[in-house]
């Protein structure tokens, strides 16, 4: 009987689930493309996940959203955590760890046991890849002056999350997405509090009207990933008024979106240079920085 009945809620919840993703889908699907993770699908899993408790538990592990995000594999989150111990100039404590871990208590996502410091700690492979880029970021620029950061493309803010708990001298935090995925940010860092919620800003991105200038912008594929036209306008308003990046960059809009090619925007960007990803996760990936 009790199986009986836990098919019964197992196909029930498949149900309603296939059901508000179709209706959610069907009032988002007027918007035009922007970007590669535009397909409708994605921002429909957000926009589900910031409205209800229920899909926000479990959001992390949905087949569409791990289309776009939350898609590292165990092996690459080896990988990462490679990188980070072999770099010396920053070695996270047990605390740091634990902090990062703390990523990973919303959303259910897939974990694994990793050797952190000499101790096991389940995590995300998600968390780890945050953690190398908080690294990289710490040890090319003086981050601990950085007063105002920008994210252009900000997935959950997990990466936003992980910058503001270990750098405590930012005090403002922009994050720059579509009104779905902010909705899923701001359900996501009110996990943690008023404190941290007071330092974000959330901007549309799809109508970027903001002027305002930055210590620091930060970009983890997302704009590799837009149309050319919203390239010029995270260009003009974003990245060409911060003093300081780290744009993870690879071909799909250059490909695909007639975005602009990386010899293009080292032109266009003052100061700017390719440094290698590491570890490389595909073919022509790099990071583009400047400012350190």
């Amino acid at each position: 009987m009790k199986q009986t009945h836990r098919n019964l809620k197992d196909f029930f919840t498949h149900y309603m689930d296939r059901l508000l993703f179709k209706i959610y889908k069907k009032i988002l699907s007027r918007q035009n493309q922007t970007s590669i993770s535009d397909d409708n699908s994605y921002p429909v899993v957000c926009y589900m996940a910031s409205k209800s408790e229920y899909f926000f538990k479990k959001f992390r592990r949905n087949a569409a959203y791990n289309d776009i995000l939350e898609h590292v594999s165990q092996r690459q989150g080896q990988e990462y955590l490679a990188v980070i111990h072999k770099n010396s100039k920053l070695k996270f404590t047990d605390s740091d760890w634990e902090n990062f871990h703390k990523n990973d208590l919303y959303g259910n996502p897939v974990m694994f046991s990793y050797d952190l410091n000499g101790r096991k700690m389940d995590m995300s492979p998600t968390t780890l890849r945050y953690a190398k880029v908080l690294q990289d970021i710490v040890t090319l620029f003086d981050a601990r002056r950085f007063k105002s950061v920008a994210e252009i493309g900000i997935g959950y803010a997990g990466q936003c999350r992980l910058l503001i708990s270990y750098l405590d001298n930012i005090q403002s935090y922009s994050l720059f997405d579509l009104p779905e995925v902010l909705g899923l940010a701001r359900r996501y860092l009110g996990k943690f509090g008023k404190n941290t919620l007071d330092r974000i800003r959330f901007i549309d991105g799809t109508h970027v009207n903001a002027e305002d200038d930055y210590d620091f912008v930060i970009s983890n594929y997302a704009f590799s990933e837009l149309v050319r036209d919203i390239q010029d306008i995270y260009l003009n308003r974003v990245i060409l008024r911060s003093r300081a990046g780290y744009i993870t960059w690879n071909t799909l809009s250059y490909e695909e979106l007639n975005g602009y090619s990386l010899e293009e925007l080292l032109e266009k960007i003052p100061g700017s240079r390719v440094i290698a990803e590491e570890p490389l996760t595909k073919e022509n990936n790099c990071i583009i920085v400047w400012g350190h």
